[in-house]
């Protein structure tokens, strides 16, 4: 596993963590808990000290299925959740108000088997509630001692800089691969300003894998036919074309998945710190893993570049 620097929160952290939407078992089709548990193991076992989770992945499920299997190995771990957006009877709402974020904390701290959460996000903006209000909220639980640093999720860079005036914003998240960079300027923006860098969405949905040689079906409510759009044409055909181009990289490496190339395009960018990976079986987290036994050369990095380009 390799290792960056977290912005200015002095952690450090693998390149690749644990994200755990799909543990939660909403919007990800069928969730087997017991290969998922092998999954984190697994990602555990190959360095990975970095977990991300929220409330909102499904009622809380993934937090407390975390809380359950880690509670032996808390301090060696980095626990990233977030507050104000929640998800009950398949329904997801926002409420940043003081009030909810603190009732949320102390659910998260419940659920997560711990005293403490390392890195706190606001999972979204919420147009309701004043920024003042939140973040005023989340410095008072933060000089509680219940959280170890302040962060956003999904917050465009106006929105940055507003949350700044009442809070230290160390960390951000958001949405950024291959197959979607339209946050680039975002990322490199809070990078520069030394804010830690978190994306999520690394593998496009796992379309970047390489599974989906041809246009799946999903459940209604899949977060493959909603949140993220890469299924739907003509951006489906378009990311086979890619993949095309990814095999030829993948063979020239000894035959590595060509998930390994999509992922080092990610972690081999300077301005960002960590790619959030969603596994439910330890041979995928295997292979994740593995991507940081090796690297891309620039010129592939810059051809890859350039593929991605005609994506959006």
């Amino acid at each position: 596993m390799r290792y960056k620097i977290f912005g200015n929160t002095g952690l450090k952290v693998s390149e690749i963590s644990l994200g755990t939407w799909g543990i939660g078992g909403a919007g990800w089709g069928h969730t087997d808990h017991k290969q998922c548990e092998e999954a984190v193991r697994a990602m555990l076992e190959s360095g990975v000290n970095l977990i991300d989770t929220a409330p909102a992945y499904n009622d809380g499920a993934a937090e407390r299925f975390l809380g359950n299997i880690l509670k032996e190995k808390r301090e060696s771990l980095y626990y990233v959740t977030k507050t104000g957006t929640q998800y009950k009877e398949g329904v997801y709402s926002t409420d940043n108000s003081a009030k909810a974020i603190r009732r949320q904390c102390e659910e998260s701290l419940k659920y997560l088997n711990t005293d403490y959460i390392d890195v706190y996000l606001i999972h979204w903006p919420d147009a309701k509630v004043p920024m003042e209000e939140t973040f005023s909220e989340m410095n008072k639980l933060k000089e509680e001692g219940k959280i170890n640093h302040i962060g956003v999720s999904n917050f465009s860079l106006e929105q940055i800089k507003e949350a700044s005036k009442y809070s230290c914003i160390e960390v951000i998240q958001d949405q950024y691969s291959m197959v979607y960079g339209q946050k680039k300027d975002k990322i490199v923006k809070a990078h520069e300003e030394n804010m830690a860098v978190m994306i999520y969405g690394s593998m496009g949905a796992g379309i970047l894998s390489g599974k989906y040689r041809k246009k799946p079906v999903f459940e209604k409510g899949d977060m493959r036919t909603g949140f993220y759009q890469f299924f739907e044409e003509p951006r489906f055909t378009k990311i086979q074309g890619l993949l095309e181009k990814m095999d030829g990289m993948a063979k020239n490496h000894g035959n590595v998945p060509i998930s390994q190339i999509a992922l080092n395009w990610s972690i081999q960018k300077s301005y960002v710190d960590t790619a959030i990976v969603g596994v439910r079986s330890a041979g995928h987290a295997f292979e994740n893993c593995d991507t940081t036994k090796w690297k891309l050369t620039e010129e592939e990095l810059r051809m890859l570049d350039e593929y991605a380009a005609h994506i959006e």
